[in-house]
């Protein structure tokens, strides 16, 4: 079995290979040299549906989207794209639905580039193999993250649970039904997670799916639901989603698995929307501070927060996780349209 979620680095490297005979074979038989190191759990082919598993010492698992449905259980270490002579476009349909997994991709050649870097990983199996996408937030980088998250919910949590009871006496005494507000989101590696906010809507008119989005002065917000809409108050028990692992201080926005861009679902609308699931979602994101808070109504503004999701996830470091929280304390005590 793979392991779940990310995990430590392990003695042994799980691989996954994409790409059947010959060209796969080849690749499992150079990983076999190293028994200790490396452990194949299989083969996956664009073109299934035309192999045979005659002539393969791993089982062939299924074609392309198989293979993502076992990396959304259960991440590899490695996924090697092994299709030596692929045409571009067959090759670029493969790379367009593997990069949004939160794991590194490598694409074998069977020949060596002039002056191409050689890496750990190449000069450990004495082939060519080019990185496609890498894993983000591994290493030192993850426990950096993993710190800033824990310490971060722990202090806040604590400075701010005098303001957590009294908003929660407050909701009782505006309406009727519970405290808090539970919805089904999209986690790390496209893991559905359940996200705490305070309830802010009345109970019989909530939309549990988040397919209706929330307009200005919309009739379904309670007198202080709009005050904590404003000041982004009903975020606040999404720190014990932080504490729990389940999503980070800063990171790309969790949205509910209903969500909507015009009449679309964001995975349909956007071009490898996914990848924005590659990390935890945060409670705040560089998308946000850059102005795309609040209500999305055309698939452009749509794109461009992913984007801005896009390169946080790319270029995260401390710094801009500190500069994204100031710039939202800035944001909510300052400048507030759109929030509603």
């Amino acid at each position: 079995m793979l392991h779940k979620g990310r995990r430590a680095p392990a003695a042994k490297k799980k691989v996954l290979i994409l790409g059947g005979a010959p060209d796969g074979e080849k690749i499992v038989q150079k990983l076999r040299e190293k028994p200790d190191v490396y452990e194949v759990i299989g083969i996956f082919d664009d073109r299934w549906k035309r192999l045979e598993s005659v002539g393969h010492t791993v089982p062939v698992l299924g074609c392309v989207d198989d293979m993502i449905a076992v990396c959304r259980q259960d991440l590899p270490d490695m996924i090697i794209i092994a299709i030596f002579d692929a045409g571009r476009e067959r090759l670029r349909a493969i790379v367009q639905k593997v990069i949004v997994l939160p794991v590194d991709v490598y694409l074998a050649m069977d020949i060596i580039p002039p002056g191409f870097s050689r890496g750990p990983v190449q000069d450990d199996l004495g082939m060519c193999l080019m990185p496609i996408s890498r894993q983000p937030l591994s290493g030192s980088n993850f426990w950096v993250k993993w710190m800033e998250d824990k310490v971060l919910s722990v202090i806040l949590i604590t400075c701010l649970s005098p303001l957590f009871l009294l908003i929660a006496g407050l909701i009782k005494l505006d309406s009727r039904g519970p405290v808090f507000f539970v919805q089904n989101r999209y986690g790390f590696n496209d893991q559905v997670i359940r996200v705490f906010k305070f309830r802010t809507m009345y109970q019989e008119k909530g939309d549990a799916t988040g397919a209706i989005r929330t307009s200005r002065n919309d009739p379904r917000v309670t007198r202080l639901g709009r005050y904590l809409r404003n000041f982004s108050l009903d975020e606040l028990p999404q720190l014990f989603n932080v504490l729990f692992g389940e999503m980070s201080v800063v990171g790309p926005r969790a949205h509910a698995t209903a969500m909507r861009v015009g009449d679309e679902l964001y995975e349909k609308a956007i071009d490898c929307y996914s990848a924005r699931h590659r990390v935890r979602p945060g409670m705040t994101g560089l998308a946000q501070v850059e102005g795309y808070r609040g209500e999305i109504t055309t698939r452009e503004a749509a794109q461009k927060r992913v984007d801005f999701d896009l390169y946080y996830i790319t270029h995260w470091s401390f710094l801009l996780d500190m500069k994204i929280i100031f710039r939202t304390f800035k944001i909510v005590l300052f400048s507030r349209e759109n929030a509603f």
